[in-house]
């Protein structure tokens, strides 16, 4: 089984350089990662080297400031990031507030979506939905939830509905997302089996959150803690949730 990690933070201004990454990577045995710019660092430079210095190890999705009609985003594209981050409702400060959409899409990136149940709901993302129908979004996080989410989980439950669209995948993280903390989890709300029986295990995929998972379970058990829960799926399925989806949707 190859093994995608697909969201992880790495810098030099914020959080830690790729050597740390590597490293975690190599003791969990995860093959390839997707390297997710984080909040406040426009500057997709460090992406870049990374992505020169270990070849067909990473993917990148950058992030732009809230400015760009999408100069940066083609300038970033062609040094090979292949993915963008936008926030659900984001919108451009631009005469064409959805001018980074409309580049991604021109340029057939993969959208990483923060979001929240309320902001997919809401009429924002619908309109990117009815606009860009052919855009590959993945949403972040499983939509947003958290451990103070309540049966029967209903607004979830809305955005789940969302997997009518093909072009919309969903990332699975470490359960320390939505599990009462410590280590290993005692009460596991049914969240990750919703989102599979969904979107089906081959629009779902693996990501640890790294490196924030370090100060809930860690990045081993971020990846083990879900292998075993999610065990009574096939090894076909699993396949796809923690490795083969990813490999399609980021084009390794």
């Amino acid at each position: 089984m190859t093994i995608v990690d697909t969201h992880c933070h790495t810098g030099i201004h914020k959080y830690e350089p790729v050597e740390t990454l590597l490293f975690h990577m190599e003791r969990a045995q995860v093959d390839k990662a997707v390297l997710i710019q984080h909040g406040g660092e426009t500057d997709n430079s460090y992406h870049v080297e990374c992505l020169q210095q270990h070849p067909g190890r990473f993917a990148s999705a950058m992030a732009v400031e809230p400015e760009d009609d999408g100069t940066q985003i083609r300038h970033w594209a062609a040094q090979g990031i292949i993915g963008i981050r936008l926030a659900a409702t984001s919108r451009a400060q631009h005469a064409d507030p959805l001018a980074q959409w409309r580049t991604a899409a021109e340029l057939d990136l993969i959208v990483s979506a923060p979001a929240t149940p309320p902001a997919l709901l809401g009429d924002e993302f619908a309109e990117v939905l009815r606009t860009f129908p052919n855009l590959s979004i993945v949403i972040e996080h499983l939509a947003g939830v958290d451990n103070n989410a309540e049966p029967p989980y209903e607004d979830y439950a809305r955005v789940l509905a969302f997997a009518e669209y093909p072009n919309l995948s969903i990332k699975l993280p470490g359960f320390g997302e939505f599990c009462a903390l410590p280590h290993p989890f005692s009460d596991v709300p049914p969240l990750a089996e919703m989102a599979i029986e969904a979107f089906g295990p081959s629009r779902v995929m693996w990501g640890s959150d790294w490196p924030p998972v370090s100060s809930r379970e860690g990045y081993d058990h971020s990846l083990s803690f879900p292998m075993e829960h999610l065990s009574s799926f096939s090894d076909d399925e699993r396949a796809w949730i923690f490795g083969e989806t990813a490999l399609e949707v980021w084009r390794f």
